[in-house]
């Protein structure tokens, strides 16, 4: 029985992808190409990345393992784009590489403006590194807060390319009007204020505004929008980012549950029944922070034209 057996032809098996729509392997100096393996080099990568930072960023001693957010989370997203490029053929990095640089830009200044909400709300503090007090410090800074928007994106792209997705692309329309759309933008600039005036007791508010404003901007604009999807009664953009933001957040309290530079949290009424570091009812903040995402993402791409670019697919399009 076991000189039947082709063992090459199956350890090949486990690993070697027979789907055509991936890109061969090209080696320099090799005359062909080898075949398709379990992940693209960038998902190795990726999986390399992890494998150093993240020993690195649980380690007791030394300031300097702060450094090590970057190269995890970018380790973390080439992975996850790796993944994508495996089930589907296609990928952000793939499609669009300067979409994927100007989500690394965008997230910048993103974060930054939750930062300073965070000034009037105090909900977390970090713990483990100094204040930022020079040019080099903020660049540091950023250069972490970059990772928010291509990780969201990734890990939603990832989602909406398994099967289960197809079921939300038939549920019930919502349809808005013109003037119920520049009434929800006008609630989200107006819940920014409340915000600010009531933090204790509104603080929940900062995961939220952001959607209210930009997406029916964009919806107002022609630029892709959540709510131009659900008036189809298409509702697998909003799970998908939805729950892309919530599993990016998971791997953002495990990672910093140990982690010599991490942050804790205070969010009042809410804190209690802490996974990692994180009160249970904190994580219901990551959904809508997934849509605002998108949406702030689409309005800052849409400025520039290049709306097009960055259409993530879902399980259930039609081939273009």
């Amino acid at each position: 029985m076991l000189s039947r057996l082709d063992l090459k032809a199956s350890l090949e098996g486990l690993v070697v992808i027979s789907d055509e729509r991936l890109p061969v392997r090209r080696i320099p100096l090799r005359e062909k190409p080898i075949n398709r393996y379990f992940l693209p080099y960038r998902g190795l990568l990726g999986l390399l990345l992890i494998a150093i930072a993240w020993p690195l960023s649980w380690a007791q001693s030394g300031t300097a393992l702060q450094y090590t957010f970057f190269p995890l989370w970018l380790g973390f997203i080439l992975s996850v784009d790796g993944l994508v490029l495996r089930r589907t053929g296609t990928s952000l990095i793939v499609r669009s590489p300067k979409i994927v640089a100007a989500m690394f830009v965008v997230a910048m200044p993103y974060w930054w403006m939750f930062e300073g909400i965070n000034l009037v709300t105090e909900n977390w503090v970090y713990i483990g590194s100094e204040e930022n007090t020079d040019l080099l410090d903020y660049l540091e800074s950023s250069l972490a807060f970059s990772v928010v928007i291509p990780a969201v994106f990734e890990v939603s792209e990832l989602i909406g390319s398994f099967g289960f997705m197809k079921r939300f692309s038939r549920l019930p329309a919502l349809v808005f009007s013109r003037g119920q759309l520049v009434l929800i933008a006008s609630l989200g600039a107006l819940s920014l204020i409340a915000l600010l005036i009531w933090p204790d007791a509104l603080f929940p508010v900062t995961w939220l505004f952001l959607f209210f404003i930009f997406d029916p901007i964009n919806r107002l604009t022609g630029r892709p929008s959540i709510a131009a999807q659900v008036e189809r009664g298409d509702w697998r953009l909003a799970v998908a980012f939805g729950l892309g933001a919530l599993v990016c957040g998971f791997f953002w309290e495990m990672w910093n549950n140990e982690a010599t530079v991490s942050w804790e949290y205070n969010i009042g009424y809410f804190d209690f029944a802490r996974i990692f570091e994180m009160p249970l009812m904190g994580y219901g903040g990551y959904l809508p922070f997934g849509l605002e995402t998108y949406a702030v993402f689409h309005f800052v791409v849409g400025l520039l034209g290049w709306s097009s670019d960055s259409h993530v697919p879902m399980k259930g399009d039609e081939p273009s």
